[in-house]
């Protein structure tokens, strides 16, 4: 649909992601397909505020959840803004639909037998590079953007301890260490690396956060497990607040400048009130 194709444009020249713009052109095809099932054919120019509140119960008979919901409004609302930029049409039916109350819950990040079985599947079908990234993520909790434009140099790594310099969000610039796991990956891949970039991509320059989201794609199916650059991230996280770690001191390898969103990683998740019931059991 010529509609879709220009949103596409549009979302490509906003540097969304790859797996971002996967999935706004997906929610915004079930609607129309939707659409299409109520009054046979789409017509953009004749959506109302009540299609919107229809197509909202209608994901709430199919039972939702909440939060789902909210997304598939946020999108729409998205994509509706922009047809109303580009003069397609006169408002924003999106505007004063009502979103999903939804109960706020902790990040989600990957238990214990998730990260082991993803590890292992990147360590069988993945090269050398696919690793590193995982680590950077996992053992380092940088953001995809941040690990696809590393310079080598970058990365202070000596006999017993290590750093990676890291220019994230708002150009702030913090230091986060490398445990071993990170730098003996890291010492294996760079023995045959040539150029400036770590993670090196077309015509001199580095590899796309769409690339990389690609390839961490591949090895979620592989897996069979859904995991994201973020889930990774998450995932570091929660695994150095499980080890006692103050929030300062995450907040600060993380990047956050609000202990508040540090502070998300000390909710627990369905596996910890798992762990915390079971606690009690007489068998």
């Amino acid at each position: 649909m010529k509609i879709l194709d220009s949103f596409k444009l549009y979302l490509e020249g906003q540097a969304f992601s790859y797996r971002s713009i996967y999935i706004y052109i997906s929610t915004v095809r079930r609607f129309i397909n939707w659409a299409e099932s109520i009054y046979g054919e789409f017509d953009i120019t004749a959506v109302t505020p009540l299609d919107i509140a229809d197509y909202r119960r209608s994901l709430v008979d199919k039972e939702r959840k909440p939060a789902t919901i909210n997304h598939a409004l946020d999108i729409l609302s998205s994509f509706f803004s922009w047809a109303v930029t580009q003069g397609i049409i006169q408002y924003d039916p999106t505007a004063d639909v009502k979103r999903m109350h939804e109960q706020k819950n902790a990040p989600r990040w990957l238990a214990r037998k998730e990260l082991g079985t993803f590890v292992r599947t990147v360590q069988k079908y993945g090269k050398s590079r696919d690793m590193v990234m995982v680590m950077l993520l996992l053992h380092a909790g940088l953001r995809i953007s941040e690990a696809v434009s590393l310079k080598i140099d970058d990365l202070v790594l000596k006999e017993r301890s290590g750093i990676v310099k890291v220019y994230g969000k708002g150009d702030k610039y913090r230091q986060v260490p490398l445990n071993i796991t990170v730098r003996r990956a890291i010492k294996n891949y760079l023995i045959d690396l040539e150029g400036k970039w770590l993670f090196p991509g077309r015509e001199g320059n580095h590899m796309t956060t769409r690339n990389a989201e690609k390839i961490l794609l591949k090895f979620s199916y592989f897996a069979g497990i859904d995991v994201t650059p973020h889930k990774l991230r998450h995932t570091f996280g929660k695994m150095l607040i499980d080890r006692g770690e103050s929030l300062d001191r995450v907040a600060a390898l993380m990047g956050h400048s609000n202990l508040n969103t540090t502070a998300k990683y000390t909710k627990p998740c369905i596996q910890d009130l798992e762990k915390a019931v079971e606690r009690l059991a007489w068998e």
